[in-house]
């Protein structure tokens, strides 16, 4: 009987910690396989906590077959925030490891109800640009948009 290996979540460990030292209080934390069905059961209860204001994901938003999470997402987005691709994406560009494979991912964030949703590459380094750049520095705003009447 062979023995499983611990799974190790990089770029989820990444959003912890930069969640953490920032200020901000993490709430909760799971790893779903790609599947639509579970993808849409991790959502929904993290949709259903009164205490999660923001969701950030990673992983899936590639375009191998199993890269189902932009789909599964977008079909219950509220409203898309359609800028947060298009300059994820330009300031992947910029960088000279990445150039030109920005544009192979689907990176994406939506509101659902009241709530802030991301999904972001599952590179490292794609977690870590996205975290420090776009989401910490505008989620409060995009969180207090999204709960203005």
């Amino acid at each position: 009987m062979q023995k499983k290996e611990p799974i190790v979540d990089e770029s989820g460990d990444i959003i912890k910690q930069e969640i953490i030292t920032s200020g901000h209080r993490l709430v909760g934390y799971s790893l779903v396989p790609d599947d639509k069905v579970k993808i849409l059961k991790a959502f929904a209860e993290a949709l259903d906590n009164h205490e999660v204001d923001v969701i950030v994901s990673t992983g899936g938003t590639g375009y191998s077959k199993t890269d189902v999470t932009v789909e599964t997402l977008r079909g219950i987005f509220d409203r898309e925030v359609e800028g947060f691709g298009e300059v994820f994406r330009f300031l992947s560009y910029e960088d000279p490891q990445v150039r030109s494979a920005a544009y192979l991912s689907k990176a994406t964030a939506g509101i659902i109800k009241d709530k802030v949703i991301y999904a972001l590459p599952g590179s490292p380094d794609a977690v870590k640009l996205a975290m420090e750049k776009l989401i910490l520095p505008e989620a409060p705003h995009l969180v207090f948009i999204a709960r203005s009447k």
